[in-house]
């Protein structure tokens, strides 16, 4: 009898059909939201509260309409006060056709608690360091394949919080930008009803090669300290043979990979310390082990919540090594190390050169800056995050081959470097009526008061929905790398356009047609 009590207590506590899978959400269960909200009713009022699965700053607004008009829209975990009455509400990313319609009705002196029936999707866009990038994506619903719109990464280091997608459960697939939603070089997931999905998406030489789902998700449910850390440890041995008529060849492999996160987040403070060190060897032949990865990285973000809309933010990252690095020959040669100052070192008849100590070059970079949402509403969204930056590069005896290590005989010496500039990052949702939309991402570094060094990127993308089958995306992103990285036109003269030198222009216009049988 007592089993019998137990099955029907665990059987009790499982979510049902259509019930939230609340144990999956960052943010607390939707009555828990609701209880600890100080909002008061109004005599002669009610109250409507739609819960939020991860926080409000990170989901979109919904939408509260009475008879064909739009009376209010707030965000998730943001209580509603209205006239008793039935209520129309929209929610959801997308374009106004794409998002979750519900009917409710507000009594007086009674809070309506919205039961979360759709799902939630975070995409934390990040390289095979586990470092967060800035690459982007689009999202396509499978059934109809429709597009609801482009994701993007983040710098951690500048505060920015990742977007969640609040949409109707199914199978979506991502896609790089601009391609079809065909392409075998996809990944898909599958959104149940009242779940919070969180994915990694790995990005490599700025292609996708792998999409999982994080060993530690983020928040959840049960999770209450406000301090937490991570630690992932990871080897990776490997061991080849190849043999033929003139020689065996053999190779091996060793390398290790520890990565530890470790973040504070309260109401006010969140604060982040990311450590990333690789180091790895390896062998060929009869050969002695030779140095293949050796790596070092620490990030550490700060942020003051002042409100929602604002907070200031501090950002520091450091890079460096543990060993020093060394260039074999397979034959003696003469080698030549350039000073700074024009002294020529000339080493005769070496198969091995040291190019530079442990722990050197040491780059540092810093940040200072203010996170702040210039406007907030259901047509558009405005985020801006600006602040000064800096970075120095400190060497010590270090050195930087010219040409391919393999042949080249030349190394000059490396300098110590700094610079100082503003940075300005301005992210804008829009959405222009029932059938269009906006995204929109301007990143800017001014390193020196000289336009020359301005480096910036803009990408722009329209989609307009002609038909539940038939859509338009128009693209246009304006770009200006550093000027090392900048290309050149066939004469040796660099591209530009008013007056701007450097300037990377893209354009298309892209027919999506999908139809299922």
């Amino acid at each position: 009898m007592k089993t019998l009590l137990y099955l029907a207590a665990i059987l009790a506590l499982l979510p049902g059909p259509g019930q939230a899978q609340e144990n999956t959400w960052v943010a607390p269960p939707g009555r828990v939201q609701w209880q600890q909200d100080p909002t008061r009713i109004p005599p002669g009022k009610g109250m409507l509260f739609v819960p939020m699965m991860t926080a409000s700053r990170n989901e979109p607004l919904y939408q509260v309409f009475y008879e064909d008009r739009k009376i209010a829209s707030a965000a998730p975990g943001t209580p509603v006060v209205l006239p008793p009455g039935t209520y129309q509400v929209l929610i959801g990313s997308g374009t106004v056709t794409q998002m979750t319609k519900k009917t409710v009705t507000i009594a007086e002196g009674r809070t309506s608690l919205l039961e979360v029936d759709w799902a939630g999707l975070v995409v934390n866009v990040i390289d095979e360091s586990r470092t967060a990038v800035k690459e982007s994506y689009e999202l396509f619903e499978d059934r109809h394949q429709e597009n609801f719109g482009v994701g993007f990464g983040i710098e951690e280091e500048r505060g920015e919080a990742v977007k969640t997608w609040l949409l109707r459960p199914g199978h979506y697939t991502l896609v790089k930008v601009g391609d079809n939603v065909a392409t075998t070089r996809k990944f898909s997931v599958h959104l149940s009803p009242g779940e919070l999905s969180q994915r990694n998406l790995v990005v490599k030489d700025n292609a996708f090669v792998g999409f999982y789902q994080p060993n530690i998700l983020l928040g959840g449910a049960q999770e209450t300290r406000k301090l937490k850390t991570q630690w992932i440890l990871s080897g990776s041995p490997q061991f080849t043979s190849a043999k033929n008529t003139s020689q065996d060849q053999t190779s091996v492999s060793l390398a290790v990979q520890a990565y530890n996160r470790t973040t504070y987040n309260s109401k006010r403070h969140y604060a982040t310390l990311r450590l990333v060190t690789e180091e790895g060897a390896t062998r060929e032949g009869n050969d002695s082990f030779r140095k293949s990865v050796d790596k070092f990285e620490l990030r550490a973000t700060y942020i003051r919540r002042l409100s929602r809309r604002l907070g200031p933010y501090l950002r520091g990252v450091l890079n460096t090594k543990f060993f020093t690095t060394d260039l074999r020959f397979d034959d003696p040669k003469d080698f030549y190390k350039v000073k700074a100052s024009g002294v020529v070192d000339t080493l005769t008849d070496v198969r091995e050169v040291s190019l530079d100590p442990p722990f050197y070059p040491l780059q540092l970079r810093e940040g200072v800056g203010i996170n702040s949402q210039l406007f907030r509403s259901f047509p558009l969204n405005m985020d801006l995050r600006f602040g000064w930056g800096a970075r120095q590069t400190y060497v010590s005896d270090a050195y930087q081959v010219q040409g391919d290590p393999r042949t080249a005989n030349t190394a000059i010496e490396l300098v110590k470097t700094k610079s100082t500039g503003f940075e300005a990052l301005l992210i804008t949702d829009a959405r222009l009526g029932r059938y269009i939309s906006l995204d929109s991402e301007f990143d800017i570094l001014l390193p020196e008061s000289a336009v020359d060094s301005w480096v910036f990127s803009w990408e722009n993308r329209w989609r307009i929905i002609l038909t539940s089958f038939v859509n338009i995306d128009v693209v246009m992103d304006l770009n200006r790398p550093e000027p090392s990285q900048r290309k050149r036109s066939t004469d040796g003269i660099e591209t530009s356009l008013g007056g701007l030198k450097g300037l990377e222009l893209r354009q298309q216009v892209l027919l999506r047609l999908s139809y299922i049988l």
